[in-house]
């Protein structure tokens, strides 16, 4: 129903953080996608931080092709290192 948050899955990205992605059903039956830093919790309980971004589905084709663009970009500069 309205208010409901749909966990989409969690990517550990520090000893102590992790980025939740969730879906989050907004007023009117309008959906956004949450990315939000939770900190693990000494009991192992997630809390959400206010470090994150919220977009609208319209935006995540944009956002992986962004992200995309920086993995090359990484390791591009990755190679330039080595050499």
């Amino acid at each position: 129903g309205e208010g409901d948050t749909m966990l989409v899955g969690k990517l550990l990205t520090g000893n102590r953080e992790r980025l939740v992605v969730e879906v989050l059903d907004k007023y009117k039956g309008t959906r956004s996608i949450d990315c939000r830093i939770y900190k693990v919790l000494s009991d192992g309980e997630l809390m959400a931080t206010a470090d994150g971004v919220t977009i609208s589905p319209d935006q995540v084709g944009s956002l992986v092709d962004l992200l995309k663009e920086a993995v090359k970009k990484a390791r591009e500069k990755q190679e330039t290192a080595r050499s």
